[in-house]
């Protein structure tokens, strides 16, 4: 079958399904089943022809009334789409953002010199970060698919505090896979509410003193897979 035929059938297949006839023959209201997936007389007609000829569905006759019955090849097939569909929802997905190595404003330098916050990246990330981030300007695919990221909700949060009458904003922190000049160093990237940077700085943080680790200058190029 086409891959067009096999789009055209699942939501057909499914239908009947949610209606009973994955487990029996049951009689179904073609009225009211146009009416739910928005079908034609024609090509819901169509529609059942093509999955009976290829074998998904049979017919019953009950005197002068027919009832559906979805076939082990039908049931074979919307398993096939259930175990997909569970592996996608279930396992993790990397997004994958590109840019390059700019100098930093010295922010990071100063959330790293607080206990508090560094004790949260520790129990996120699973290391103490070194003292300082490294700065990303990321391309502007990169950004879009950041502020996407944003708005997904995905992440550990931080919640912000008060130290000594001093407000501190919340931080979102992400674990990352950082890569430049051919090596890769597990860290963190984060999403601090209140900053000077655009969005287009995204800025990192690892065991390690990341530009030394990974050789990087000025202008390198840098990978970043985040874990979402």
């Amino acid at each position: 079958m086409s891959n067009t035929g096999f789009y055209d059938l699942v939501p057909l297949l499914l239908e009947l399904a949610k209606r009973g006839c994955l487990a029996f023959p049951q009689r179904i209201s073609r009225t009211e089943i146009m009416k739910s997936m928005g079908f034609s007389a024609w090509k819901f007609r169509k529609l059942i022809d093509k999955a009976e000829s290829e074998g998904y569905i049979s017919k019953v006759y009950y005197g002068r009334y027919v009832a559906y019955k979805i076939t082990p090849r039908g049931a074979d097939l919307l398993q096939r789409i259930y175990s997909d569909l569970a592996t996608i929802f279930n396992s993790s997905t990397l997004l994958t953002l590109q840019g390059v190595v700019v100098p930093g404003l010295g922010e990071g330098a100063v959330y790293m010199s607080i206990p508090k916050y560094v004790e949260a990246f520790r129990d996120a990330l699973g290391f103490e970060p070194y003292p300082g981030t490294l700065n990303v300007k990321l391309d502007e695919e990169s950004v879009e698919k950041r502020l996407f990221l944003r708005k997904s909700n995905k992440g550990l949060k931080i919640p912000g505090f008060i130290i000594n009458g001093k407000e501190y904003c919340s931080v979102v922190v992400y674990k990352a896979a950082i890569t430049g000049n051919g090596v890769t160093v597990y860290g963190g990237a984060l999403e601090i509410e209140k900053t000077k940077h655009g969005p287009e700085i995204l800025e990192l943080i690892a065991p390690v003193k990341l530009r030394d680790e990974l050789k990087l200058r000025d202008g390198d190029k840098v990978e970043v897979k985040i874990n979402v």
